[in-house]
């Protein structure tokens, strides 16, 4: 899943000293309760509030894809002063009217969690509360003054929780009483807190931490194996970008409920990433290989290199970091994955970019409202981005004699982020990749981001010398759902729904579908007139474009 991503920086961390007067620190006191079986957080903050008598407190009700999330908030308080509490929702503020030229301001307000379980992927990104844990996004869980200055002090108190239960995050693991020192405000707002029942473990690679959080016995693969896979990719990615410069880190793993099929999701954060896993047989090990590769990437890719306008350069933050997703993983060999791992990838975002019927639209209608409201603009960077860092890796390699590639921009934009604080943007991008590809490379993103082009992979593909076939089978549906889900609307005409027998007018009584997935056949009921009858297809249509061959030749031409 993707989220706006803050550059990591080392964070000071002692005993709690400061006093609430100091303008830009807030001090906060995490507590465990129950009302009525009904498990809660109660957080207190004591901060120097406006001394106008108005102080405003960020609490986002709308963030990251979710609605309504006030809703969590089931009380609030002002302590030991007399004022009014509003709550404005459009703007996520919570206003504070109290009396003036204050020293010191106590506030208190719970949270509980505002939907049932079971927990579902949609879930995630909402306060979790349950009697065993806890798992809260920062900005889920700490109320912020809207005017304290962009770098804070920040003191934590965790109370009422039991000897054995953790309290682990971005910032440090287990620590009751902590203090965080000239953070941003951003970052600080950029990530996790888990406590309870969760079991963390503990990696040193080349003299830095690296925690793993999980929770539950897992039933596709054992803790040891994901210690050993994050060790793994942890030391590659660093060892690519030669940065063994991060003191802490931290990975989460949250168990999710999935009746039918997987699901696993992960977001980029300060120090740390969270990840969320179905717990079930259909969860196979290369998807953690592949949610675990994809999101560490993200701390130089969308981390250290930040976009300047998020949603606009998706295809460079999302796509770029898919795309080095499958090098890392097929150059290091991890897992056992190699070349033929690195062919299959680029065959399966060739097929999902060909599904989506939004593949050829311009980069400008990339924006918050489309991405957040739209599954298939939320996949098309992932695809259109990394087929695109594909595409140019080895047009610099072909260009260069092997000489150079795209790892060679990277760096390049890494250290202009690190030395000069860049951030990338199209004419940043367009201005690094001169250096490599002199005679195309503005026609080059004009065409296949800005304008939403489709790659030539056939001319491409054979001026590489690579094998490959002019069709390959995307995944497609072949009917349009009524409104309701519970009918067909339309069927496409030609489609394999169309040759099973499917009709516009069929009432759904049954049905097996894995979105997506062109492999597994469709099972749909439907009544029509009356009459109950059974369909079975494989949701696929050919498309003009290129397939690699999976083959030894095409893994040495490729430089795998």
């Amino acid at each position: 899943m993707i989220r706006a991503y803050v550059l990591l920086i080392g964070i000071a961390v002692g005993v709690i000293s400061c006093s609430p007067e100091e303008s830009n620190s807030i001090q906060y006191e995490i507590a465990a309760i129950h009302n009525d079986s009904i498990h809660q957080l109660k957080v207190t903050m004591s901060f120097l509030p406006s001394q106008d008598g108005i102080t405003v407190l960020e609490y986002p009700d709308n963030a990251w894809g979710q609605e309504n999330l006030h809703e969590a908030i089931k009380h609030m308080e002002l302590q030991e002063v007399q004022g009014e509490i509003e709550t404005d929702k459009d703007s996520g503020w919570v206003t504070l009217k109290h009396p003036k030229d204050l020293k010191r301001l106590q506030f208190q307000y719970i949270l509980q969690q505002d939907f049932e379980n079971p927990i579902g992927s949609r879930k995630v990104y909402r306060p979790i509360i349950q009697p065993e844990y806890f798992h809260l996004f920062s900005h889920n869980l700490f109320m912020v003054p809207k005017t304290i200055g962009d770098t804070i002090n920040v003191n934590l108190y965790w109370k009422g929780f039991k000897v054995d239960e953790v309290v682990h995050h971005s910032f440090g693991s287990n620590k009751k009483q902590q203090r965080l020192e000239n953070i941003p405000k951003t970052q600080f707002l950029e990530s996790i807190f888990v406590g309870g029942d969760f079991k963390v473990d503990e990696i040193t690679i080349k003299g830095s931490k690296v925690f793993l959080a999980t929770r539950g016995d897992w039933v596709p693969f054992s803790v040891d194996e994901m210690k050993t896979l994050l060790e793994e990719t942890i030391k590659y990615q660093r060892n690519f970008w030669d940065d063994h410069s991060q003191p802490y880190f931290t990975v989460t793993m949250q168990p999710i409920f999935e009746a039918n099929g997987s699901s696993y999701q992960g977001t980029g954060l300060t120090n740390s990433f969270a990840t969320s896993f179905s717990n079930n047989t259909f969860l196979e090990k290369e998807q953690m290989v592949h949610l675990f590769n994809h999101e560490l990437m993200h701390n130089w890719i969308g981390l250290a290199i930040k976009n300047k306008n998020e949603e606009e350069q998706y295809w460079f933050s999302e796509g770029f970091t898919e795309y080095y997703t499958h090098k890392n993983v097929a150059k290091n060999r991890i897992n056992g994955l190699d070349g033929s791992y690195f062919i299959d990838a680029i065959n399966d975002l060739v097929r999902n970019l060909y599904s989506l019927s939004i593949k050829e639209v311009p980069n400008s209608e990339m924006n918050y409202e489309n991405f957040w409201s739209n599954p298939e603009y939320q996949k098309l960077p992932y695809y259109r981005g990394a087929l695109f860092a594909f595409y140019l890796d080895y047009s610099i390699m072909e260009k260069s004699q092997g000489e150079q590639s795209l790892d060679n921009l990277m760096k390049d934009l890494l250290t202009s982020a690190k030395e000069e604080g860049k951030k990338l943007d199209h004419s940043h991008f367009l201005e690094n990749l001169r250096s490599y590809l002199p005679d195309n490379a503005e026609s080059m993103l004009q065409t296949y981001i800005e304008n939403g082009k489709l790659l030539p992979l056939v001319d491409f593909y054979g001026t590489m010398g690579l094998e490959y076939t002019p069709e390959i089978y995307v995944y497609d549906l072949g009917f349009q759902f009524t409104e309701d889900k519970r009918g067909i609307y339309s069927v496409v005409e030609g489609s394999e729904a169309e040759k099973a027998g499917l009709q516009s007018g069929d009432r759904i009584i049954s049905q097996s579908i894995w979105f997506g997935n062109a492999e597994i056949p469709v099972e749909i009921g439907v009544d029509r007139d009356g009459k109950q009858l059974k369909f079975s297809y494989l949701p696929v249509k050919a498309e003009n474009a290129a397939a690699l061959v999976n083959s030894k030749e095409n893994i040495e031409r490729l430089r795998l």
